[in-house]
């Protein structure tokens, strides 16, 4: 009984191949003579049910060819729309060529028939849908060219073109494309550039932009290099105006990185920027902030490394502190000798240290001590010879005059005493006296000169009334 179960298996399985293998053997013999589509419907009938791999797989490669076989018949007939959708269930390289045929005619159709939207139509579904064609640059130059020459709309163009030139750098139709940018990038370009002219443009924005556009190829790569390197020297200068020297620096060297041509410019003006420091270097030195002084010398060297000019001003800063320090001494020295009484000598250091450190306090000194030799000598001579300088001789012009106009009145009548001195000189101070007497009226004038610094100082009403302080 088990013997006879499997041979009645054995038998069903041999008569279910033998009937698998006769209904692929009838529809290959449907797709041979041709009648395609019965042939198709058989075997789909074979790939839903056969367990066969082999016999599956060859199912499919002789549907996709019917399908293609009735595609090209469709073709034929011009009834693109049938063989486009024949050619879609063919699904097979060569069938996707004759895809890109049925569209390529319907397009030319289009184009007899003048219907623009169509066409424009017909490139966006070409470019959308079969993007692995080796075509779809051609159709994107034909998308651009149509919509240029018809529309005119550079935008729609300019990004085409950016899309073709993202997926396909290499294709032979991206230079044929820039045949056409080239006839309105430039505006553009040029419509950026005078935004920089503007009051409160984002220069950063327009230089982005820029860039945007110097991306993808042209004929003014170079003319938008050199735009952008100007503006960055626009923002270097914008920054020195700031006193942001630094940032100025960093922007001037990226706009050579856009314009070696501008070298010259820049170099000057980086000169320029560490000569500010100098500059700024210098007003600390004059005012003997000498650490302060050097470190604005050093910022130089971020702009340029081993700048001469700022090398030399260290030194020179240095070289003030030491003829500072020195004076320092030297004044000492004159100190002490002057409160020994030995004022030439305290004159000499004086003017030593002075010729090291121009200081108000030793100006000062060299005065006094000039004026404490004179008085030494001859007291009363210095307080007349004081008098007599003091405000450019305004006083003993002032007396002169006062006595011209008394004695004009009173002749004879009048008593002149003269410059005369009042007691002894006293810690360098001395009293002039000029008395005028006439029977009317009586005028004593007297001023207390103060000669280590040449001062003099009215001593009464009178002499204050007339001559003022």
């Amino acid at each position: 009984m088990l013997k006879k179960t499997k041979y009645i298996l054995f038998s069903l399985i041999i008569l279910s191949s033998a009937c698998s293998q006769n209904k692929y053997e009838s529809a290959k013999s449907m797709y041979e003579t041709g009648n395609y589509p019965v042939a198709i419907e058989e075997f789909d009938k074979i790939i839903s049910k056969s367990k066969n791999g082999y016999e599956i797989t060859l199912s499919e490669e002789n549907r996709s060819e019917s399908y293609y076989q009735l595609g090209i018949k469709a073709l034929e007939r011009k009834n693109y729309n049938l063989a486009i959708r024949l050619f879609y269930l063919a699904n097979s390289d060569k069938a996707d060529e004759k895809i890109i045929e049925c569209y390529t005619d319907l397009i030319q159709e289009f184009k007899e028939k003048d219907q623009k939207t169509r066409i424009i139509a017909t490139y966006n579904y070409i470019i959308s849908n079969l993007y692995q064609s080796p075509r779809v640059p051609e159709f994107i130059y034909q998308r651009i060219s149509a919509v240029y020459e018809w529309y005119q709309n550079e935008k729609v163009v300019w990004d085409d073109y950016c899309f073709l030139y993202d997926r396909f750098p290499q294709s032979e139709y991206v230079s044929k494309s820039q045949v056409i940018i080239d006839q309105f990038i430039k505006k553009w370009i040029d419509e950026l550039v005078n935004l920089k002219h503007q009051k409160d443009t984002d220069l950063s924005f327009v230089i982005d932009r820029l860039n945007a556009i110097k991306v993808y190829p042209s004929s003014y790569q170079n003319y938008i290099s050199k735009e952008i390197a100007l503006i960055y020297i626009q923002i270097a200068e914008n920054n020195i105006v700031m006193k942001e020297y630094i940032q100025a620096e960093q922007y001037f060297r990226i706009a050579l990185q856009y314009d070696e041509t501008q070298d010259e410019y820049v170099r000057k003006r980086l000169n320029d920027v560490c000569d500010l420091f100098i500059s700024h270097g210098n007003s600390l030195l004059d005012k003997r902030l000498i650490d302060e002084a050097i470190v604005y010398y050093n910022r130089s060297f971020q702009i340029i490394p081993e700048y001469p000019k700022a090398i030399q001003a260290i030194a020179r800063a240095e070289k003030r502190r030491q003829d500072i320090a020195r004076s320092l001494e030297l004044k000492e020295e004159g100190l002490q000798l002057e409160r020994k009484k030995k004022y030439p000598e305290a004159l000499e250091y004086y003017k030593r240290a002075y010729s090291l450190d121009n200081t108000d306090e030793l100006n000062k000194l060299i005065f006094e001590v000039t004026n404490i030799i004179q008085i030494e000598k001859d007291p009363r001579s210095f307080a007349l010879k004081v008098l007599n300088e003091y405000r450019g001789g305004a006083i003993v012009s002032g007396v002169n005059s006062l006595r011209a106009d008394l004695n004009r009145k009173w002749a004879k009548d009048l008593k002149d005493s003269g410059w005369k001195t009042i007691g002894a000189a006293n810690r360098f101070k001395m009293e002039l006296r000029y008395d005028l007497i006439t029977p009317d009226e009586n005028f004593f004038l007297s001023w207390q000169v103060n000669m280590k610094d040449r001062t003099l100082i009215p001593l009464n009403k009178l002499t204050e009334k007339l001559f003022g302080k």
